[in-house]
């Protein structure tokens, strides 16, 4: 499986899982990012992370607002 992620086209992202495909009842699993943008280095610091869609900040207040 690594060895394709390496031959990726930008058009493969949408044929690829994000999981695995033997997949295993009662396993947990960290799907492979397949979003490649990134923030710009300032925004990423003040972010704690260079990519949006691993931005997920702490609100405080859940689901409510």
């Amino acid at each position: 499986m690594i060895e394709e992620l390496y031959d990726w086209t930008p058009s493969d992202k949408n044929s690829i899982s994000a999981l695995p495909k033997d997949t295993v009842v009662a396993m947990a699993y960290v799907p492979f990012q397949l979003d490649d943008r990134l923030y710009s280095n300032e925004q990423g610091f003040v972010s704690g992370t260079m990519f949006p869609v691993l931005n997920k900040p702490f609100k405080g207040y859940g689901d409510k607002k």
